[in-house]
């Protein structure tokens, strides 16, 4: 398990470049949490496929419901809910012929379009960071997400990378910062940034043959990062 110190150095130790060399510990410290950040979002591969879930980082929480059709999701949310459970232990299903994620779906199931409709939940749907549902109950429920959740930043010199799995961190996250760094030299190092742009693929191939694809497509909160 690679802690921040660790990474700090295997970074500044990268072929001795000067673009290393000259990123301070502070700045080091945001890449490398940008990077597992961008990491758990999940990686636009060079196949089109999207990198799956972190399973270390699988939450599940309780959202209450307002007088409105919709709640926020939890602030540790990130990507791809995959099962809701309501106030009474049973699944609530998606939309059907769809997911959790489809909206329009989700619209054409229910009576009043304005999402106006009372009583107990019964059709749900996850748009942006919000839980939409329908009906609206008069009093307060609370419906179980399960989620991916944001990985917590590395503070301390001995905080580890949430979520990655510990055969992986360095290599992973190294040639990330690497690539990021050398990229945004006022010349470019354009060798560099093949060269760790390659590697951390490669890491990536290797972390999602160890997780294995997810048999459903996965959704997210925010734009997918693209590596390249």
């Amino acid at each position: 398990m690679a802690t921040l110190t660790e990474l700090t150095a295997a970074i500044m130790d990268i072929s001795k470049n000067k673009y290393i060399q000259t990123a301070s510990s502070i700045t080091l410290a945001s890449r490398i949490n940008e990077a597992v950040t961008a990491i758990a979002s999940g990686i636009r591969m060079p196949d089109g496929i999207n990198s799956p879930p972190l399973p270390g980082l699988f939450e599940s929480a309780v959202v209450a419901t307002t007088v409105n059709a919709y709640a926020d999701l939890p602030a540790t949310y990130q990507r791809n809910v995959f099962y809701i459970v309501g106030s009474d232990g049973e699944k609530l299903n998606a939309p059907s012929g769809g997911t959790y994620y489809s909206f329009k779906l989700f619209l054409s199931e229910i009576g009043e379009k304005d999402l106006s409709e009372s009583g107990d939940v019964a059709n749900v749907c996850i748009k942006g960071n919000s839980l939409y549902y329908q009906g609206i109950p008069s009093v307060s429920e609370n419906v179980t997400v399960m989620f991916y959740r944001k990985p917590v930043d590395m503070v301390l010199g001995t905080d580890t990378p949430d979520g990655i799995p510990d055969q992986f961190q360095t290599r992973l996250i190294k040639h990330y910062v690497g690539r990021e760094l050398s990229n945004e030299m006022v010349d470019g190092l354009p060798n560099m940034v093949a060269y760790h742009t390659n590697e951390f693929y490669s890491a990536m191939q290797d972390l999602i043959m160890f997780i294995g694809v997810e048999t459903e497509q996965e959704y997210f909160n925010n734009a997918t990062e693209t590596f390249y």
